[in-house]
């Protein structure tokens, strides 16, 4: 599966039809209330963003992607920059 199919299928028409879609955590915006009634961020799995959207939904919370919104983002180059950062 390729990441356009991801974001311009599966978010895209579960945001439309107000379904649940999988939150990845890439430039996601939240409701400090839908974390803290999901019961908060949980680090305890690897996919804690998947993990608080679950939640999150089953709480009655909607998501809603916005495809043509644009982000600026900083990639790093080197694994050993982010430690020292």
């Amino acid at each position: 599966m390729s990441l356009d199919y991801h974001f311009t299928v599966e978010q895209e028409v579960g945001s439309s039809t107000h379904a649940f879609f999988g939150f990845n955590g890439t430039a996601g915006i939240w409701r400090i209330a839908a974390i803290n009634e999901a019961g908060g961020w949980k680090d305890r799995t690897t996919v804690e963003d998947m993990d608080l959207a679950v939640r999150a939904s089953l709480r009655g919370w909607k998501f809603l992607y916005l495809g043509d919104l644009q982000v600026l983002i900083y990639l790093v180059s080197d694994v050993l920059i982010i430690s020292t950062n």
